[in-house]
This record gives C-alpha cells, sequence and structure tokens, in this order.
C-alpha cells in the first residue's frame, strides 16, 4: 500500500501543480483581457467623448448662427426705422418751412391784393381780372399800360 500511497500522492501532487499552473494561466488570461477590455472601454470612451464635443460643437454653431440671423434682422430693422425716422423728419422741417413761406405769401397777398378777382376768360379760358373802369388808365415810362382792380 505504500507504493499506491505514494502513487497517490504524487498524483495529488501532479493535481496540484496543474490545478496551480492552469490557475495562473487562468489569471494571467484573465488579466490579458481585463486589460484588453479596459483599453477598448478607454477607447470607446475616447470616441464617444470626442463625438459629443464635436457634436455640441455643431450645436452651438448652429444655434449661434440663429441668434446671428436674429441679431442681424434686428439691426437692420433698427438701422431702417432710424433711416424712415431722420427721413421723416427731414420732409417735415422741410414742409414746415414751405408751410411758413407759404403763409408769408399769403399775408402779403391778403396786404396786396387778397380782394382782386381772378376768373377765366374767353374760348382759351386764360385768366384774366376785374378792372375798375372809372379808376383810369396809367402809362409806364415803357408805354405799358396799367389798369386798377376792382376793389382798390
Amino acid at each position: 500500500m505504500s507504493e499506491i500511497s505514494r502513487l497517490a500522492q504524487g498524483f495529488e501532487q501532479r493535481s496540484k501543480q496543474q490545478a496551480e499552473s492552469t490557475e495562473k494561466a487562468v489569471r494571467s488570461a484573465f488579466k490579458k483581457h481585463e486589460r484588453a477590455l479596459l483599453s477598448a472601454l478607454a477607447e470607446s470612451e475616447k470616441r464617444t467623448s470626442d463625438a459629443i464635443r464635436a457634436q455640441n460643437r455643431r450645436l452651438s454653431a448652429i444655434a449661434l448662427k440663429g441668434w446671428l440671423w436674429i441679431v442681424l434682422v434686428i439691426a437692420l430693422l433698427l438701422s431702417a426705422s432710424a433711416g424712415l425716422l431722420y427721413w421723416t423728419g427731414h420732409k417735415i422741417t422741410a414742409n414746415a418751412v414751405e408751410i411758413q413761406r407759404q403763409s408769408e405769401a399769403l399775408e402779403q397777398l391778403e396786404a396786396e391784393g387778397s380782394r382782386i378777382e381772378l376768373s377765366r376768360c374767353g374760348e382759351d379760358r386764360r385768366l384774366c381780372v376785374a378792372i375798375d373802369a372809372e379808376a383810369g388808365r396809367y402809362k409806364g415810362q415803357d408805354g405799358t399800360i396799367y389798369l386798377i382792380p376792382r376793389g382798390y
């Protein structure tokens, strides 16, 4: 029995050695596999992060373009409004000057000849003035004949 016992012990030792050797090989393979997985995960994380950053840049650019268009439209509207206000102010000032000039002309006309009666005479509908026939005729230095309008 001692031979069987020795053989059993030898078998047990070889089995333990093989088990330890297999365990070391499996541990080594698992470590290699774990390193490969960690490396692949790190690479995947890097690619995903890069893709997210690129997408964020694209979205930021799109949002910026949208805001840029809004700002541009507002600036154009403000410029157009300012131009319209300037033009309107200029027209109002010009009209005010014209109204003042016409008011002065009306005052002068009222003072000098607003009672003159004007009409259209003849087939050609020419402008004519009502004359005071009893007021007489006057001759200018150049020979032009002047008559007095009725009402003066």
